[in-house]
């Protein structure tokens, strides 16, 4: 697996941007091979933008799941990046964070890197805040992406009748404008368009388990596709997300070159 660690500058917030991009490659577990060792690849990789969440950055889904090495088992490009606590809205003083995701970084990768451009070829997930993040780009734009994983995600931002109103931060920093996944959805369903297939995971003693709870019986009464994994004594925690983190990418609906070329586990 090839780790790249990259900056770049980013149009849509007005600095540089660090990401990682994991590239399946080659690897010591191909070293028992006897031909065939190669570099070169047969054709694109398909994508996962794999989020974080509140108070983590670009690399903590390396730093606390084995992201990398079921990537590289499955064959599938993974990339993370940091927007702070901003939700993956567009934020104040230019921070356009849903239009560096939606828009610029997949430009980016796809100018630069063996990055599948086909929307069947590309998902999106992510974890609590990351969670909330990934359902806001699967519903926003159902067409550019084919699946989306939510791993406790907060769902409850302006549907929820405590919602906080308030426009600043405990520090004084401007807020973002949440999106409201529940209208998002809504209006997708009256407009008939195709959504992605939806992943969800939750701890029975998640603090989110209520908004996580309702949010799958919405899902239920309008009749969209989903799974739902309830897992008993789990909190709000890596070990949830490690644990469902494999099951997610092996339930992934996949039709690029690569799909059941899965490598003997290491």
């Amino acid at each position: 697996m090839a780790q790249l660690h990259c900056n770049f500058f980013s149009y849509s917030l007005g600095y540089g941007v660090d990401f990682t991009l994991l590239l399946p490659s080659f690897s010591p577990c191909d070293m028992d091979r006897k031909d065939g060792r190669t570099h070169a690849i047969p054709g694109k990789y398909p994508i996962l933008y794999l989020l974080h969440g509140h108070g983590n950055d670009y690399m903590s889904w390396n730093r606390f799941t084995c992201i990398e090495r079921y990537a590289e088992e499955r064959r599938i490009a993974v990339v993370t990046f940091s927007v702070g606590n901003k939700g993956y809205m567009n934020a104040a003083y230019g921070e356009n964070y849903y239009d560096f995701v939606e828009k610029e970084l997949p430009e980016f990768l796809k100018a630069n890197f063996p990055i599948s451009d086909r929307p069947e070829d590309t998902y999106i997930a992510g974890a609590s805040m990351g969670g909330y993040g990934a359902l806001a780009h699967a519903f926003g734009h159902p067409e550019s992406y084919r699946a989306v994983g939510a791993f406790s995600p907060a769902t409850a931002w302006r549907h929820d009748p405590s919602y906080n109103e308030a426009t600043v931060d405990r520090l004084g920093h401007e807020m973002p404008e949440m999106m409201d996944l529940y209208e998002t959805l809504d209006q997708d369903l009256k407009d008939g368009k195709k959504l992605p297939d939806i992943f969800c995971c939750m701890g029975e003693r998640d603090f989110l388990l209520e908004s996580g709870e309702r949010f799958r019986q919405y899902l239920e009464e309008k009749q969209v596709a989903h799974r739902y994994d309830l897992l008993p004594e789990y909190e709000h925690e890596w070990a949830i997300w490690e644990k469902e983190l494999p099951e997610f990418l092996d339930w992934l609906p996949r039709t690029d070159l690569y799909a059941g070329m899965e490598k003997h586990k290491m």
